[in-house]
């Protein structure tokens, strides 16, 4: 083959394929700058995570999460791309114009007859005609393109700021209002509360813990609040945040008692062992307690762990069932779901699940499905509110305690027993955080608090309330609370999961032909 001839095949050739490239260059670059999007966050939440949440939450929860971040950066970083590209193509095509005409001269003599001269005229006409066709379709296609890049990027802007859910953040407003314009006997329902506490290490959580407390004081009044902190045997800075915020609670006119650097309850050496670490937890909630016990005056108790936590949800928590309730709980989340295990049970005292919506009964499931309260035998997680009467001696209490007999014996094996037949709630000496008695199934001192409440002062009415979002940890905190409570996401885990069959699961330990059930009571053991 001549080589003229192979130069021109391959010159025809690079021609035909840069045509392609060009045509298709904006579709191709578009599916390489969403492939690459997408692996930038997913890089994004692994180094920033340290890895550490990539086999904790379910797989494809957590892909619809980083897809929902990565299509409005995609489609802002192409609608940019597409308008560069447009500007950039229509330059070139006037520069190149400019140069055609710049080389096109009109010939001296045209020697060509009227026909000939009428059909080219009407063929330069009409190929005018089809390239300004083409050149408008052209037009409106990248202009749609563009509407359609930018449209998702708005979409991701509007995801944005409609991320809190009304529910969630129904007391926002007012809290806000408290803190702009304190009063002494702040917004609430004018309820005395108890604010209770302690901390160990806690450098980290505390001034946001602080910073929402406070908001909570606002909000409830200062007049209506005592607040009792224990902190002891930390080596970090939370007795200098304490304080320092007992000072503040000073300048508010905060009742309070804030113990720092307290050393009157021995800490065990080692507290990997469970008996004495509760021991221990125990009697440092009694000391937390001891202020009410001794002087009465309030309702209400809310008692609150190490979490991240707003005052919102605070507020949230207690309004539980319009108040009429005897303890409410919130969610301490982590991991892939509910955290803490050990002491959450369902309305039947079975085992809950980590995973949405965490009850394996119908009642409990479904209201967590519903985002209303639901019913349980014992819970914590990281926060409650409860009646204060069970921690006051009968002389103190405010009458929110029945002056009827139990309702049902008191179990053998429970600390309290034996007890007189017409001892009545409201008669029985003050309810106290303790550790498992001999003969009882071991179990932390927050699991036997809502176990006597019910045993020993027949208040049945426990809940969880799945609004109350808290967390040990803040990478858990925004993920809960702001990420997975997402209008989307919140539609995914509900329509798309709707709870992956989790009320069919159960979780067995040794042998599944013989399990053991306790519900706080005396030991039974069911085939």
């Amino acid at each position: 083959m001549p080589p003229l001839l192979i130069f021109q095949v391959l010159a025809w050739t690079m021609a035909n394929v840069w045509r392609i490239f060009v045509r298709f260059l904006p579709f191709s670059a578009s599916a390489a700058c969403l492939v690459y999007t997408l692996s930038a966050c997913q890089a994004f939440w692994s180094s920033k995570l340290n890895g550490a949440w990539a086999p904790a939450f379910p797989e494809a929860r957590t892909n619809f999460v980083i897809a929902l971040v990565a299509l409005p950066i995609w489609g802002l970083s192409m609608a940019f791309f597409t308008l560069a590209w447009v500007v950039v193509t229509r330059f070139w095509d006037f520069l190149r114009n400019r140069l055609r005409r710049k080389r096109s001269y009109e010939p001296l003599a045209v020697d060509l007859n009227d026909a000939q001269g009428g059909r080219r005229n009407r063929q330069g006409q009409g190929n005018h005609m089809d390239h300004a066709f083409s050149g408008a379709v052209r037009n409106a296609g990248w202009f749609v393109l563009w509407g359609g890049y930018l449209s998702i990027a708005f979409f991701g802007l509007y995801m944005l700021r409609t991320y809190e859910l009304p529910i969630d953040h129904r007391f926002k407003r007012d809290v806000e209002l408290a803190n702009r314009v304190p009063k002494s006997e702040g917004y609430g329902t004018g309820e005395q509360i108890f604010v209770a506490a302690m901390f160990y290490n806690n450098g980290g959580v505390l001034p946001y813990w602080i910073k929402e407390v406070s908001k909570l004081i606002y909000y409830l009044g200062p007049d209506k609040v005592f607040v009792s902190i224990v902190e002891s045997n930390s080596w970090d800075n939370s007795a200098d945040l304490l304080e320092e915020f007992d000072r503040k609670l000073e300048g508010m006119g905060v009742s309070r008692r804030i113990l720092t650097r307290d050393t009157s309850i021995e800490r065990p050496v080692s507290m990997g062992s469970a008996p004495p670490r509760i021991k221990f937890l125990a009697a440092v909630r009694n000391l937390v307690m001891q202020p009410l016990v001794e002087h009465g005056g309030y309702t209400r108790v809310i008692f609150s762990n190490d979490v991240f936590i707003e005052a919102e949800s605070i507020v949230e928590l207690l309004y539980t069932k319009g108040g009429d309730y005897d303890m409410a709980c919130g969610l301490d989340l982590a991991y892939w779901g509910l955290y803490d295990q050990w002491v959450i049970r369902d309305r039947l005292g079975r085992l809950a699940s980590t995973l949405w919506p965490y009850f394996l009964e119908d009642t409990g499931f479904r209201a967590v499905m519903a985002d209303e309260p639901a019913p349980v035998f014992t819970c914590w997680n990281g926060i409650i509110a409860v009646r204060a009467d069970p921690f006051l001696p009968p002389n103190l209490r405010t009458g929110q305690l029945s002056t009827s007999p139990l309702s049902r014996p008191l179990a053998p094996t429970h600390p309290a027993y034996p007890r007189p037949l017409n001892l009545t709630p409201a008669e029985t000496p003050p309810v106290q955080f303790r550790s498992s008695a001999e003969g009882e199934c071991f179990s932390s001192e927050s699991f036997l608090l809502p176990y006597d409440l019910r045993r020993q002062f027949d208040l049945n009415n426990i809940y969880v309330n799945p609004r109350v979002i808290n967390s040990y940890s803040w990478e858990f905190y925004v993920w809960f609370k702001y990420i997975t409570r997402h209008w989307a996401v919140k539609w995914w885990i509900e329509r798309v999961e709707n709870g992956n069959g989790v009320h069919l699961a159960k979780m067995i330990l040794g042998d599944p032909a013989k399990v053991w059930q306790w519900d706080g009571g005396e030991l039974v053991m069911s085939e």
